[in-house]
């Protein structure tokens, strides 16, 4: 059974709840902390094995000698500093990272859900760098990211020190999946190739190409140093993962 916990009723989620306490979410989660009672329903085993299997399945798809969106996700992350700000762009990526991404504070993580409108990630990215300090990191698929590219130009002139990270592989994969799914043949889903690290430098920004973890290593080990021009980072992956998990 779901229980759901939120400042609003679960009146447009796409999960039934069985029962629901609207709110403020810190008093009622330390409402119901203090009000349960007896042993707890799993034990600590049984959880390690459950998050064991949910990464497990989370890693399903793996193609060796290539670059996986998984390994994308999990490589920013280790390389992004305390207090980062990550947002996502929509598509098959948004939900390998929404799994994965760890965040450590509130609002620490910015996704768009309900509509999930394509090009959120860089505006939402550069909207979060003019407002906080801290480093940004924007994951975006190759489909979004070239509906918001040219925004780019004003977090160059603004100085803006965010790190982009471009999931390309020449698809509008989620529908892909969707058409595939449903045996209709595959229309209107290419996207062209662009030459993105030249692209992101013709709008004052730092573009590179990886094709691996340790390209991608390489180039987010200087993303956190104090920069003042934002970095592109076209990651060219392999979409296995993507259609063994989704």
């Amino acid at each position: 059974p779901v229980l759901h916990v939120d400042t609003t009723p679960n009146t447009d989620q796409v999960y039934p709840a069985a029962t629901e306490v609207v709110g403020n979410v810190a008093a009622a989660l330390s409402w119901l902390l203090a009000s349960a009672d007896g042993p707890p329903r799993w034990s600590e085993a049984e959880v390690a094995a459950h998050r064991a299997a949910l990464r497990a399945g989370w890693q399903a798809g793996y193609a060796p000698g290539r670059l996986n969106p998984s390994e994308v996700v999990t490589t920013v992350r280790s390389a992004s500093p305390a207090g980062t700000v990550m947002t996502t762009d929509v598509g098959s990526h948004k939900i390998m990272a929404g799994q994965a991404w760890t965040a450590f504070a509130p609002r620490e993580t910015l996704i768009t859900n309900g509509l999930s409108a394509m090009g959120f990630g860089l505006p939402a990215a550069i909207g979060a760098a003019v407002s906080g300090p801290g480093p940004v990191v924007c994951l975006a698929g190759d489909g979004g990211f070239g509906m918001t590219a040219t925004e780019l130009a004003v977090a160059a002139r603004l100085g803006l020190g965010l790190v982009v990270v471009v999931f390309s592989d020449g698809s509008l994969n989620r529908i892909e999946l969707h058409q595939a799914a449903m045996g209709y043949p595959l229309t209107a889903t290419a996207v062209d190739r662009v030459d993105i690290p030249v692209l992101a430098e013709s709008l004052g920004c730092d573009g590179v190409r990886v094709e691996n973890v340790s390209g991608l290593e390489k180039a987010l080990s200087t993303a956190f140093s104090g920069r003042v021009r934002p970095l592109v980072i076209e990651a060219r992956i392999d979409t296995s993962q993507y259609a063994a998990q989704y």
